[in-house]
C-alpha cells in the first residue's frame, strides 16, 4: 500500500509539468471566459496514515488504526485567471491505537485540523490540481482512567487533484486524490474524497 500510495503522490506532483499534454488541451482551458467567483468545496471520504508510528508498545502492531474518515472545506477566491487562490481547513484523523492495562482499557489517537493557505489551476477541463501551505494543528488523545489532551503545531502542506462533474451551472461533485503532510512532525497520509462544489458567489 506504501508504495502505490509513493507512485500516486509521485504522479500528483509530476502531472502539473509533464510536457506530454497537448498545446490544444491547454489552449481549450485558456480560451473559456472566466467570471471573478467565490467556490466552496465541502466533501470527505478515507485517509490512509502513511508515516511510520514511533511511539507505541511493540506488541499492539495489529492494533493500529491506520485508515479513517476525513473532512475537507475549502473557499477557493477565482480571479479570473489561471492561478486560483483561497484557504482550507477540515478534520483527519492521523492514527490511532488501544491499550489495556490492568483490566483498563484506553485509546490514544492524534488527530489533525489543516490551516492552509491554498493554490489552485486547471491544468486539463474539469481537471484542477491544488497546492497547500501553512500549518497543521495536531491533537494527541489519551482516554485511560480519565482524559488528557496536548496539542502543538506543526508547519505542511498538502498536494491534491481533482476531477469535477457539473450538475448544474453553479454545483458541481468532484472527486479528489490528496497526500497531506505535517513535514515537522513528520506526520503523513494519503486521502480519497468526493466534494461538493459550489460557486456561492459570482462578481458580474
Amino acid at each position: 500500500m506504501s508504495k502505490a500510495a509513493f507512485l500516486a503522490v509521485v504522479l500528483m506532483a509530476v502531472l502539473p509539468v509533464n510536457k506530454s499534454f497537448s498545446q490544444s488541451n491547454v489552449k481549450a482551458v485558456d480560451q473559456v471566459k472566466r467570471k471573478k467567483s467565490l467556490v466552496v468545496y465541502v466533501g470527505g471520504g478515507l485517509a490512509d496514515y502513511l508515516a511510520p508510528i514511533k511511539i507505541q508498545p511493540v506488541n499492539l502492531q495489529n492494533n493500529i488504526t491506520r485508515i479513517s474518515a476525513t473532512g475537507t472545506i475549502r473557499i477557493m477566491w477565482h480571479p479570473g485567471y489561471r492561478l486560483n487562490l483561497g484557504i482550507e481547513s477540515g478534520y483527519t484523523n492521523f492514527y490511532s491505537y488501544h491499550v489495556k492495562n490492568n483490566g483498563i482499557s484506553g485509546k490514544l489517537s492524534l488527530h489533525a485540523i489543516p490551516m492552509l493557505v491554498v493554490w489552485s489551476m486547471p491544468i486539463l477541463k474539469r481537471v484542477n490540481i491544488f497546492y497547500g501551505l501553512g500549518s497543521y494543528l495536531l491533537t494527541t488523545g489519551l482516554k485511560y482512567g480519565g482524559v488528557v489532551e496536548s496539542k502543538n503545531f506543526s508547519l505542511g502542506s498538502n498536494i491534491a487533484i481533482s476531477y469535477t462533474q457539473p450538475v448544474s451551472k453553479k454545483l458541481g461533485i468532484a472527486a479528489e486524490a490528496k497526500w497531506m503532510n505535517a513535514f515537522v512532525t513528520k506526520d503523513n497520509l494519503l486521502s480519497v474524497e468526493v466534494q461538493l462544489v459550489w460557486k456561492f458567489f459570482e462578481f458580474k
